[in-house]
């Protein structure tokens, strides 16, 4: 972890084997704490997966939901950010966003944001729990009917209505020509 950032300092265990570390920026402001939970009997990690399976209930699409209930069945360790927003700025979310995807790339996980929702192994949006007057695009997928990510992806328009209704609804849009033809 250290070969991605200078920026964290141990908190709690030992260096290969750490429980919470923390995480500044370049003015030694802290950022986040980011915990490790094994996930076994009666854990942390436990509890909070089954937080995470509650929170996910009556939420769309509903293949997505149950990927993710079989993925959770798979899930042997959780690494949970608690960032401070208040001293969050584009270059601070560089370091986490590096810190983050080290570990889903290394540990092949997905991610969870609050206020945001799922995203599968590859980082693609895949379960919708975004907040209400979200903007922007972001990267998503959906499942085939053998329950496999549809194997390219699309920017899925927050604001658009209709694409976020064909979204719950586990449909992804139509390709157009080019996309077909280049794959774009």
């Amino acid at each position: 972890m250290k070969k991605v950032s200078d920026r964290i300092k141990l908190v709690s265990g030992v260096d290969p084997l750490w429980e919470k570390i923390e995480i500044y920026d370049a003015h030694d402001i802290l950022l986040a704490i980011l915990e490790y939970d094994i996930v076994n009997a009666e854990s942390n990690g436990e509890t909070t997966l089954k937080e995470l399976d509650k929170s996910i209930q009556n939420k769309y699409p509903v293949n997505a939901r149950q990927w993710l209930k079989n993925y959770f069945t798979t899930v042997k360790a959780i690494y949970t950010f608690n960032i401070y927003p208040d001293r969050m700025n584009k270059n601070n979310w560089l370091i986490l966003g590096g810190i983050q995807n080290f570990l889903k790339d290394s540990l092949n996980g997905i991610i969870q944001a609050d206020n945001e929702g799922y995203y599968n192994e590859a980082g693609l949006y895949i379960l919708w729990q975004m907040y209400e007057g979200a903007t922007g695009n972001a990267t998503a997928a959906s499942l085939d009917e053998k329950g496999q990510w549809v194997p390219y992806s699309y920017s899925l328009r927050l604001d658009n209505k209709k694409a976020v209704d064909l979204f719950k609804q586990g449909i992804a849009p139509k390709r157009g020509f080019f996309n077909r033809m280049f794959g774009i």
